[in-house]
């Protein structure tokens, strides 16, 4: 300001220098505007010379659009870490001119007792361009010390925290086992601890990459979500004291389809549909910032808190978009319900969340330790699937369906785990009755009804789902199925919607059901036109240019990236 009013003075001087002044001014002052010159939307290309920090840029562009954020706590709050930060870098770069001044002098040191012991002069010694020694012998840098400062290794660890939340592995253990192999391969030593991963440097590294991937959202075409419950640790503050206590709580993760891209995970206070609806839509709207109108496809399991037809999260969802959308529900999930249902009409309802109170139910507990005997072949041919893809419960599955079509059991076969006893995963109950099955040289007819099932509907269906995971083969899986468990179906065939049926049409093979689905979809638009104008439309679409259109679609149209079962959330 004080330049400025300088310059004011003399605005209509037309001397060289003032003009020179004023030109300099003008170029200069521009600087103290550049964050508010910049109208990038995507920052990952802005070209701008002076970037918007990354922790700015939420409330930046909140600010061109809704402004709905506003300055407060949590801005003073960031200027601190920010502040600190600052003064955290100046420590380090005096700590690093302090140990470069100390291996100097210590330098300085040893070349004055070489020379008093060797009796030359000091200032006339030489020095080795290429070594950078005086001599091998003598070591030119001390041990570690107290007085020696500690400096810090400002790397990043991006892949090291990807693989750290995708094992599950802890801060504290993952930071030993890297350290370990640091010192292994002697890049960490006494002299040189600067390379030491601790693990609140891993666990700052893995809470940046988590922000860093939900701030590169820009939009959501298919919304995937699912729950568990997790034991997590919170802090509890009672009186003037801070305890540590695990709580049980109730996790929905958030993926968008057809990219398979995490967006984050919310906590609902109760596992009701209103209270986790409710959450999904303000965290996709006020900290993903997105337009949920974009959304065109959701994506869960088929528990009736999702699909309630009345108060169900997906309905809650479409009215918070504005129109339907397309339920891709979980097929993998539909299978499970009818071996569950099988069950409990063979041998009776469950009595624990682990347990069945029948007596083949209660055999399946030890089946694991009992000798293989001869069994009766149950022939089945199973799609080709590539093996290493699998888990290793779906793994056993598949390996016990083919070793019981061929009539042998190998001994690695046999001493494998066949996996928990659970009535969430119903996967580990088919290994158990298969594995019960070829244990038993004269199986019971419900034991021979449950493992026929198995092998010829229930890992049928499982593995054609896997093998073919697109939601235009949904109505295909769903056939499969056959009259045994047809009530069932009625309450779990979501891809039998009219708009999935059309879908899978659209993307048939056959011309003519293509041709087939594109007449119904024009004649729910033409009779949707005649209901809102009038006269009625005059013009009609002829065979030929209905045929041409037909051609036009394509067999592999983009929707068949959309996963329709939730192996997407899992992974």
């Amino acid at each position: 300001m004080k330049k400025y009013k300088a310059i004011k003075k003399n605005i209509k001087s037309k001397k060289s220098s003032f003009i020179e002044k004023h030109n300099l001014f003008k170029s200069t002052s521009n600087i103290l505007f550049d964050l508010s010159a910049c109208k990038c939307n995507d920052f990952s290309i802005c070209p701008c010379p002076i970037k918007v920090p990354q922790a700015e840029r939420c409330f930046l562009l909140d600010q061109r659009q809704s402004r709905s954020m506003v300055i407060g706590s949590v801005d003073s709050e960031l200027t601190k870490k920010i502040k600190k930060k600052n003064d955290r870098k100046i420590q380090e770069d005096l700590k690093r001119k302090r140990y470069e001044e100390m291996k100097e002098s210590k330098r300085l040191k040893n070349d004055l007792q070489i020379s008093d012991e060797s009796g030359d002069d000091p200032s006339v010694l030489s020095y080795d361009e290429d070594e950078g020694d005086v001599d091998s012998d003598v070591p030119i840098l001390p041990s570690r010390s107290p007085s020696i400062p500690k400096l810090q290794a400002r790397i990043n660890l991006t892949n090291l925290a990807s693989a750290c939340d995708r094992t599950g592995v802890s801060d504290r253990s993952a930071s030993i086992l890297v350290s370990s192999l640091l010192q292994d391969i002697v890049v960490v030593s006494k002299l040189d601890s600067s390379k030491v991963i601790d693990r609140s440097k891993l666990r700052r590294e893995r809470q940046k990459l988590r922000q860093n991937l939900q701030c590169e959202i820009e939009n959501i075409t298919g919304l995937y979500f699912d729950g568990r419950k997790d034991k997590t640790m919170i802090l509890e503050t009672i009186g003037a004291r801070t305890h540590r206590k695990i709580s049980v709580e109730e996790h929905i993760v958030l993926v968008s389809e057809p990219e398979g891209q995490y967006l984050g995970h919310v906590t609902p206070s109760c596992g009701n549909a209103k209270t986790i609806s409710s959450s999904i839509i303000d965290f996709v709207k006020n900290i993903l910032c997105v337009n949920m109108e974009e959304i065109t496809a959701v994506g869960c399991d088929g528990t009736i808190v999702n699909t309630g037809s009345k108060n169900g999260i997906v309905c809650q969802l479409e009215a918070a978009i504005g129109k339907p959308v397309h339920w891709f529900i979980c097929l993998l999930h539909l299978n499970e319900l009818p071996l569950r249902h099988l069950m409990a009409h063979v041998d009776g309802k469950t009595n624990d969340p682990k347990g069945f109170s029948g007596v083949l139910g209660k055999a399946l507990e030890s089946c694991d330790s009992l000798p293989i005997q001869g069994f009766e072949k149950i022939m089945v041919e199973l799609p080709p699937i590539t093996i290493e893809h699998l888990s290793t419960d779906q793994k056993y599955l598949y390996e016990m369906c083919e070793a019981v079509s061929n009539g042998n059991v190998d001994l690695e076969l046999a001493n494998r785990q066949p996996g928990r006893m659970s009535h969430s995963r119903w996967l580990t109950t088919a290994n158990r009755i298969l594995r019960l099955y070829v244990a038993t040289e004269k199986p019971s007819k419900e034991l021979l009804v449950l493992a026929t099932y198995i092998i010829k509907v229930y890992a049928f269906v499982w593995f054609q789902i896997k093998t073919k995971p697109s939601c235009l083969d949904g109505p295909k899986h769903i056939l499969a199925l056959k009259a045994i468990v047809h009530p069932v179906i009625e309450r779990n065939a979501y891809f039998c919607h009219p708009e999935n049926i059309l879908l899978a049409m659209l993307a048939d093979s056959r011309s003519y059901v293509r041709e087939l689905g594109l007449r119904r979809i024009l004649k729910s638009r033409a009779d949707i036109q005649v209901k809102i104008t009038e006269p009625p439309l005059t013009r009609k679409i002829s065979d030929d240019d209905l045929h041409a259109m037909v051609q036009n679609v394509p067999e592999n149209i983009e929707l068949s990236k959309y996963p329709c079962h939730t192996q997407a959330v899992e992974r």
